[in-house]
């Protein structure tokens, strides 16, 4: 009878750890889930707005805006080796240490945005003249550019702001910023674009200038909070700039690999998309259709992987290596449900999800196809984005990068090729070999957590 009480004494424990688990991270990944679907929401209504103008608008709009963003992706990348040493010292509560990091990390996404944002806009014309013919479009394309990527000085440290408040497990304060600058994007796109308000109708102009606002006042405030030190953590000035080599090291070791595996994702998907371009009008259409309605899944999988990220580091800084792994596996299992049941709906339900996109029906019909491939990636992209963000919590950041070299530019890319030019298939087969890749990719990321060496990283020797 001992035994049994014992025994069921056990099981209760672990259940109300469970449930408190499950709760953190719940907590941690909603706010970032969110934070998702509002970028996405200013995403559909900026493309409704400009494509009220004319096509080219849209082109333009749509090519400098991924130029831009895409750019700023893979060197905010500086952010997520910062958040890294951020959680590791927040759990083991070396509160000089957080705040020297955060301080280094800032300071460093500022230095980054200064030369991004002048390189991106000398070379913003030359660029575009690569993928653009129409003169028309050009012009567009070049003046949104140039305006955008004055901002880019403050959308980099804006993200690693982000990236120091996820660290020390704050994912609602950035939600909230996120909020505040989507709804300055909105009311600005509809007011600069149309000339609302008494303001003047700048088209593209008032597109790009809304979009730079909207990004700079969201910069201002996370920056202001940190200063502040009213999250949780203080960032001083005076210790931003300072030349802290060790510091400055780590944060680079941890970042540039994140930042690379960023660049081949960007890049696969630009080489992928001009080969489909070549498959005609109607397959281009259906995958791009079909890319923006999968697009939306993704959300529950990031919310799911900064929460795994930032236990993770936490508990390894806490010296709790088995929580550590509970928290990523439990993650992992979390968002892979979440993902799975979003599959279900892409399977049964495709011409209903692609009709919100377009009523075109040969459109349709070959994206609903396109999507329901799709419905089997979900399980993958939910293991491999979390598997990935546990890797990188722990101060792996190669491992995630090497893996996603492999399954973009040994597997995919090389398949994709196939399909296009060698076996001249349809689109479908191209989502038939993006699935390939992610099976592949989950498999490494899979090997090398079950490795379990990234338990044992000490951030001193990176």
């Amino acid at each position: 009878m001992t035994g049994i009480i014992e025994n069921g004494e056990l099981v209760m424990k672990y259940m109300k750890n469970s449930t408190g688990l499950n709760k953190k991270i719940l907590m941690l990944a909603w706010p970032v889930i969110m934070e998702m679907a509002l970028h996405m929401f200013v995403w559909v209504f900026d493309t409704a707005m400009v494509g009220r103008l004319s096509a080219e608008a849209l082109n333009a709009v749509g090519l400098g805006g991924q130029i831009v963003f895409t750019i700023t992706a893979v060197f905010s990348g500086i952010g997520i080796g910062t958040m890294v040493l951020v959680a590791r010292f927040t759990g083991a509560q070396q509160r000089e240490d957080v705040q020297r990091a955060a301080s280094r990390g800032l300071g460093l996404g500022f230095i980054i945005g200064l030369l991004v944002a002048a390189g991106t806009g000398l070379l913003s014309k030359p660029l575009l003249q690569v993928f653009v013919k129409d003169p028309l479009v050009l012009g567009y394309a070049v003046s949104y550019m140039r305006i955008t990527s004055s901002a880019v000085a403050f959308m980099i440290p804006m993200n690693v702001g982000s990236y120091i408040m996820r660290g020390v497990g704050n994912t609602r304060t950035p939600m909230v910023i996120a909020g505040i600058a989507n709804a300055i994007n909105v009311v600005g796109d509809y007011a600069l674009i149309f000339g609302k308000f008494g303001l003047p109708r700048l088209e593209v102009v008032g597109a790009a200038t809304a979009t730079a606002a909207a990004q700079i006042i969201g910069s201002v405030i996370i920056i202001s909070l940190l200063l502040a030190g009213r999250q949780g953590i203080r960032v001083k000035p005076a210790l931003m700039f300072r030349l802290d080599r060790d510091f400055v090291k780590r944060i680079m070791r941890l970042s540039i690999p994140a930042s690379l595996e960023e660049f081949m994702n960007s890049s696969g998907r630009v080489v992928s998309s001009l080969w489909i371009s070549g498959m005609g009008a109607v397959p281009f259409a259906a995958n791009s259709i079909a890319v923006a309605a999968e697009s939306i899944s993704f959300m529950p999988g990031y919310g799911f992987a900064v929460a795994a990220s930032t236990l993770v580091g936490q508990n390894l800084g806490a010296v709790k290596k088995e929580e550590a792994e509970e928290s990523a596996l439990r993650a992992i299992l979390m968002g892979t449900l979440f993902m799975t049941v979003i599959g279900l709906v892409f399977f049964f339900f495709p011409t209903l999800i692609i009709a919100i996109f377009t009523d075109l029906p040969d459109v349709m019909s070959l994206a609903a196809r396109c999507i329901r491939i799709g419905a089997f990636e979900q399980p993958f992209i939910a293991l491999s984005m979390i598997l990935a963000a546990s890797l990188r919590g722990a101060g792996d950041t190669r491992g995630p990068f090497a893996a996603v070299a492999a399954s973009n530019w040994l597997v995919r890319l090389p398949l994709i090729y196939m399909v296009v030019y060698v076996w001249r298939l349809e689109v479908t087969y191209v989502w038939a070999a993006t699935l390939i890749q992610f099976i592949v990719e989950t498999a490494l990321l899979a090997w090398r957590f079950l490795a379990r060496r990234w338990k044992d990283i000490d951030l001193r020797d990176i």
